[in-house]
């Protein structure tokens, strides 16, 4: 067989790879959670689309929203601070939820699309066997994320309504103002169950939005990583195909950073789908992770050891939540700040005078770091995740000293 044949064969082959396969799983919980069109945006009818919207709002209204609704009622008619803190901590998380969801809501056409091109683009298509394995153990160890982060909210969530059943007195795995008596056989569990439904919806949702988010990010740090892998190609080529090689791999790197025309692409159309959901998570998780510890350090182990272990499990979940976000947008710092050190390892002393001279001034655009940010001012990084742990800290040791006072 001659050479063309299996190199055809090769890129016939590296074309049917699932470039997203980490995100799949989180798509198909987005469509039941009718936050995902079902069906490609070209063969959509009116009649699908209506009923999209429609699943959604039946879905989210009188779930997420109203139970958020609920629990803040709750926090409000407590008649101490202790009180309000077995609620107030799930209440801000849900507040959280509230703007994510209608977000997700607003740019789900615009994600879907930019998904699409991630999948669809030639540019980024594979062009060796080391970029395949490096792909796939990335998305390896993302999907493990996306298993740890699910199975930890699917656990503390078990956790706290398993452990209620345990109790004496009627209780709820996560209380909210009930408009009915419900300390009775049967209104207990109408409230149960509504508690146990409301829940799901707003914790596969949250999960959803923080994992497809993180992902996104993920994916574009992954890009810099291919494109460093193809750099590296230059060390051992002659100018004559090191110039073709170094335009095909400049263009991408504009595709991946910059604009083209009045379109945003890659980098900052990632940064402006994730803006929204990053800084809410931001602003609000210091508050939450300080709740948390807070409802934490009242609690008694023994009294009811499922609701401590949930507790402490949600607590895990709430760090992590505001830390993956950063550490996915700081790899795509460190990805992007390698690529000079890539270029500059190649044959390129050696190139004409011309060729030296295009890339010193790529080298020189390359010093600039890429940065993703958080509603046009926070930069999403480790450096902001330090911050809001640190202000967690600071709220939590506050809280603690008015308590005793």
């Amino acid at each position: 067989m001659s050479r063309i044949p299996i190199e055809k064969f090769r890129i016939q082959q590296y074309k049917k790879i699932d470039r997203v396969s980490s995100g799949r799983l989180l798509i198909l919980i987005l469509k039941v959670l009718g936050l995902w069109h079902w069906q490609e945006e070209e063969e959509q009818s009116v009649l699908s689309v209506i009923l999209h919207h429609l699943h959604a709002w039946l879905l989210h209204v009188p779930m997420s929203f109203a139970f958020c609704a609920l629990m803040w009622i709750e926090v409000f008619r407590a008649p101490d601070f202790e009180e309000a803190g077995k609620v107030l901590y799930m209440s801000l998380t849900l507040s959280v939820v509230i703007p994510k969801t209608l977000s997700f809501w607003l740019l789900s056409t615009r994600i879907c699309r930019f998904i699409k091109d991630l999948q669809v683009n030639p540019m980024y298509e594979f062009q060796s066997q080391e970029e395949i394995l490096m792909w796939h153990s990335q998305h390896k160890l993302f999907k493990n994320v996306v298993r740890l982060y699910l199975g930890g909210s699917v656990l503390a969530a078990l956790g706290a309504f398993i452990g209620v059943l345990f109790e004496e007195d009627y209780q709820l795995g996560f209380p909210y103002w009930v408009p009915f008596e419900w300390h009775n056989p049967r209104g207990y569990w109408l409230a149960y169950l509504y508690n146990v439904v409301a829940m799901s919806v707003a914790c596969f949702s949250n999960v959803s939005f923080d994992m497809f988010g993180c992902y996104m990010i993920f994916h574009i740090g992954l890009l810099y990583k291919l494109l460093s892998l193809r750099f590296h190609q230059l060390q051992h080529v002659d100018e004559v195909k090191a110039k073709d090689k170094l335009m095909a791999f400049v263009l991408m790197h504009m595709k991946i950073k910059r604009h083209e025309g009045h379109q945003k692409v890659a980098t900052k159309e990632c940064e402006h789908l994730v803006s929204h959901y990053v800084l809410n998570q931001i602003i609000f998780s210091a508050l939450i992770i300080c709740f948390s510890g807070y409802r934490l350090q009242k609690m008694n182990i023994m009294d009811n050891v499922g609701q401590f272990f949930s507790m402490l499990q949600f607590l895990s979940i709430m760090i992590l939540e505001i830390f993956l976000p950063c550490y996915f947008a700081n790899e795509i710092t460190v990805n992007s700040s390698l690529l000079l050190f890539d270029i500059y390892k190649s044959n390129w002393l050696n190139y004409s005078p011309s060729t030296r001279k295009f890339i010193i001034l790529f080298m020189d655009f390359l010093k600039q770091p890429v940065i993703i940010k958080a509603g046009g001012y926070f930069e999403i990084g480790l450096p902001i995740f330090t911050k809001v742990m640190n202000n967690a800290y600071t709220f939590f040791a506050l809280l603690l000293n008015v308590d005793e006072k």
